[in-house]
């Protein structure tokens, strides 16, 4: 169900005296409340929270301040409602002495209520200790009786759980803010006396300070011992370490920095010439191969090839002189002359002394080679001893540097200590982290119960409580509670708002001599406004003038809307025909009528009733028949009804429920027009809808509904079905 503002308006102001019983329940509520409470006061003191760093020693801090962060900040929130300061602050101030933090101080007299608890309690406990394979004591108070470990004073126990309830009573009332993104923690404290609540923020407060100087004090204490029994060591340590300096100095002789960089430029020098060495090992292996190639390939004068040498130059500068010789002898002397002969055996004697020179040649490089061979493994072996001093040197130098590094470092960490304990022995620390920012002052007004807001919130629930109980019941309504919605719902148009008549006008007078007395009402008006708009329908549709009166369920008012339509326009001057169609329960005394007419030979003039004074024509239901169908379908009838259709203005049948019988579906085959009469805020949607969709299964046209017996009140005003009937300007006209 959607609701419109002003439809809104007018379902609160329709029920608006059940908003005004929850709001006068709930300020009588808030009354009583306010006067029953017993007040409370609330004081509040403030610290702020400093943090400075305070560093002992570099390595671990005696007291070391957080960043402020919210994390810093609830953690300091934690501190000050610790039960450790709570119990410093019972203590101060003797709270434990008050029947306010102490109720066993009570005089304990046990109610009904109490011993109702006990017994349920008594019947309950052995039940759930058997489950428990426990025993139904409480653990603590078995291993307090218990001996050995556990051999403890059972009234020490008792006294502890004393002291924890008083703490948690404490802690209970103690309220701790951080006063938004600042360093700023509010304390306050709820009491029923406000001078105590005062003091006990403060002593809070108060408590907080000395126990931050308590706990720094007991830190740097605890520095000093620690780091003078530190300190003895650490100086066994550094005696220790330099001793071990000093020994291994003693016990190796080439240690120094010196030797080292010495021995390092030899290995330099040695690689230098062992590089050199193998270098001109390479170029002799060069030679020598490229000699070898050439000798094997083209014999032993190849080895002459690249090779200068003056005594090569001249044996071949001579060889070459003999073969020119040779050359010329043998243009003009034969092969056998003694010149010739004699010239080729000076030109061999030269080729063997070229071939002994090559030989010469190729020994030397072997020779050459054999040297080259021999200074590298002799540069060479002398490196590898000297890579052994230095990897000797070199290990003697790390072990002696670690042992240096250890005694340094022993000796800076002794000098460090030494220094810490001379600097935190000269310290008085009494300065906290925090301070109070602002003293807590005697509260003049109770914090608890707020009157104000008591009542203010009694209003907002009262008018909250009593408006969802409107909604409620709005949406528990099973009918229709407005025109707009049946229109919407159901796709027919409204014809008519019929208000519901009071008893008071109907007093003594009945119906008839209601319209006789009041022609003009609003609730005759209403009926005319039906036929109006009945009038418009069949101009458009060209239908004729019989209409069905029926509605979904009984006691919806279609007999009264039937009566009541016909006797305004009989009173009209028209001439109208009611038909109570109604022969299974009608309300009319037993008479000849419908039935007697169409299954007898009763004559109509016997049947018919004419109203005196008016032209309304009137038939009642007659003898109750076996079967109603019988008479409803009688093609006389159907002959009657279209003849009466003629002759009358109009011809209203009064049909019976349509969801009770199947009269109603029937009698709608004779109707031009039906009405569905539904009753206001009464009648079920679902059975409205069910009802409309029987009669279109029947081809009947439905020319609208009509809502009766509706309760107008102020909020009819904005409904244009209802102004006219609610609005006190348009009663000049009723």
């Amino acid at each position: 169900m959607s609701l419109t503002i002003p439809q809104l308006i007018g379902v609160f102001w329709r029920r608006k005296w059940i908003i005004g019983a929850t709001l006068f329940i709930a300020l009588c509520i808030a009354v009583i409340a306010n006067g029953v409470i017993t007040p409370r006061y609330t004081a509040t003191a403030s610290v702020i929270v400093e943090p400075r760093q305070q560093n002992v020693i570099e390595i671990e801090s005696v007291m070391s301040s957080l960043p402020v962060s919210l994390e810093t900040m609830q953690s300091e929130v934690q501190i000050i409602q610790s039960p450790t300061l709570a119990r410093q602050v019972i203590d101060g101030l003797g709270l434990a002495a008050l029947t306010e933090f102490n109720p066993a101080l009570l005089p304990r007299e046990r109610s009904v209520v109490d011993e109702v608890k006990s017994g349920i309690k008594g019947v309950f406990r052995p039940i759930i200790a058997w489950l428990k394979e426990e025993p139904a004591q409480p653990r603590a108070v078995e291993l307090a009786e218990a001996p050995g470990t556990w051999d403890l004073n059972t009234e020490q126990v008792q006294q502890d759980w004393g002291q924890t309830r008083i703490v948690n009573r404490f802690l209970g009332r103690l309220n701790l803010a951080i006063q938004g993104s600042s360093r700023v923690i509010s304390i306050s404290y709820t009491t029923g006396d406000p001078a105590l609540s005062q003091q006990i923020a403060n002593a809070v407060a108060e408590e907080y300070i000395r126990d931050q100087v308590r706990l720094k004090t007991d830190a740097l204490a605890g520095a000093n011992t620690f780091l003078s029994g530190r300190i003895a060591a650490l100086r066994a340590d550094v005696q220790k370490a330099e001793n071990a300096v000093e020994e291994f100095r003693a016990t190796t002789p080439i240690i120094s920095e010196r030797d080292g960089e010495l021995m390092a430029e030899q290995i330099f020098s040695l690689s230098r010439q062992e590089l050199d060495a193998q270098l001109e090992l390479d170029t002799v292996n060069e030679r020598l191969d490229r000699v070898r190639l050439a000798v094997a390939s083209r014999g032993q004068m190849a080895a002459f090839e690249g090779v200068e040498s003056t005594v090569i130059n001249s044996l071949r500068l001579e060889e070459m002189r003999l073969r020119q010789e040779e050359s010329e002898l043998l243009t003009t002397l034969g092969e056998k002359h003694p010149s010739v002969i004699a010239v080729r055996s000076q030109l061999d004697k030269r080729r063997q002394q070229m071939v002994e020179e090559a030989r010469s040649l190729v020994s030397s490089l072997r020779n050459e080679k054999d040297l080259a061979q021999q200074r590298v493994g002799s540069i060479q072996a002398s490196l590898r001893r000297l890579q052994g001093d230095s990897d000797t040197l070199n290990s003697a130098q790390i072990e002696l540097r670690a042992l240096q590094r250890e005694a340094e470092a022993t000796r800076e960490v002794f000098e460090s200590f030494l220094n810490r304990y001379k600097e935190t022995e000269q310290i008085d620390y009494d300065q906290a982290q925090s301070r109070v920012l602002a003293l807590a002052s005697i509260p003049t007004s109770p914090s608890f119960p707020r009157t104000r807001l008591n009542y203010a919130l009694a209003v907002v629930l009262g008018c909250g409580l009593g408006a969802l109980i409107i909604l409620l019941l709005e949406l528990s309504v099973r009918g229709y509670r407005d025109a707009e919605e049946v229109q919407t719902a159901l796709g027919l148009p409204v014809l008519a708002v019929i208000p519901r008549i009071r008893g008071r006008s109907l007093a003594g007078k009945g119906l008839d001599r209601f319209l006789n007395a009041e022609p003009n009402s609003a609730f005759a008006e209403a009926h005319k406004s039906v036929y109006a708009a009945l009038r418009v329908d069949r101009r458009v549709l060209n239908l004729g003038n019989v209409l069905l009166v029926t509605s979904s369920v009984p006691n919806e008012g279609k007999s009264v809307f039937s009566r009541t339509l016909t006797a305004s326009l009989a009173r009209a001057g028209m001439n109208v025909l009611l038909i109570d169609a109604d022969l299974r329960a009608s309300e009319q005394e037993p008479r000849l009528g419908l039935s007697d007419f169409v299954l007898t030979d009763c004559p109509l003039e016997q049947a018919i009733e004419i109203d005196e004074g008016s032209t309304l024509s009137v038939i009642p239901p007659g003898t109750q028949t076996v079967d109603p169908l019988m008479v409803l379908r009688s093609p006389k009838l159907t002959r009657f009804v279209r003849a009466a259709g003629e002759q009358y203005d109009l011809v209203c049948i009064d049909a019976p429920p349509t969801l009770a019988v199947s009269d109603a579906a029937t009698l709608a085959e004779l109707a031009d027009q039906v009405v569905m009469v539904v009753r206001w805020s009464r009648t079920p949607k679902q059975f409205v809808q069910a009802a409309l969709e029987r009669l279109r299964k029947c081809k009947a046209h439905v020319a609208g509904t009509v809502m009766t017996q509706a309760q107008l009140s102020r909020s009819a005003k904005l409904n244009p079905y209802t102004v006219g009937y609610a609005d006190r300007s348009f009663r000049k006209y009723y």
